[in-house]
């Protein structure tokens, strides 16, 4: 990598910054080869640490679960307040259950018969 003046003189060049030789990709800071192998090591980077990063993430989530729930935050989208010691808001509440509802009847009308569904 390229010191902090030699960056930014190559992307006001439209110049790799991370070899340096080639022309950058449009609206991209490396050439194509470069890209390619930054975009290789992170796959491997992720493979290796693949259980290290689930856990991370698990982690984060549950504290911003518990964070916005003791504010009163809706839990699933993190916008709207919640009503009633409810941890959704009425939008995502609303969307929930007609979601499930949707998978609801699909489950019903793929096992019962025409006569035997009473809505």
């Amino acid at each position: 990598m390229c010191s902090v003046n030699n960056y930014e003189y190559y992307k006001s060049h439209k110049i790799c910054v991370r070899c340096g030789q080639e022309d950058a990709e449009r609206n991209h800071t490396m050439c194509l080869e470069c890209i390619m192998k930054s975009r290789e090591s992170s796959q491997l980077y992720v493979k290796k640490h693949k259980k290290e990063l689930q856990e991370k993430s698990r982690v984060r989530s549950k504290e911003r679960y518990y964070k916005l729930k003791e504010q009163g935050i809706c839990t699933s989208c993190g916008k709207r307040p919640t009503k009633n010691n409810k941890i959704l808001c009425n939008h995502c509440s609303a969307r929930i259950d007609y979601r499930k509802r949707q998978e609801y009847l699909l489950n019903v009308y793929a096992t019962k018969r025409m006569y035997e569904i009473s809505i």
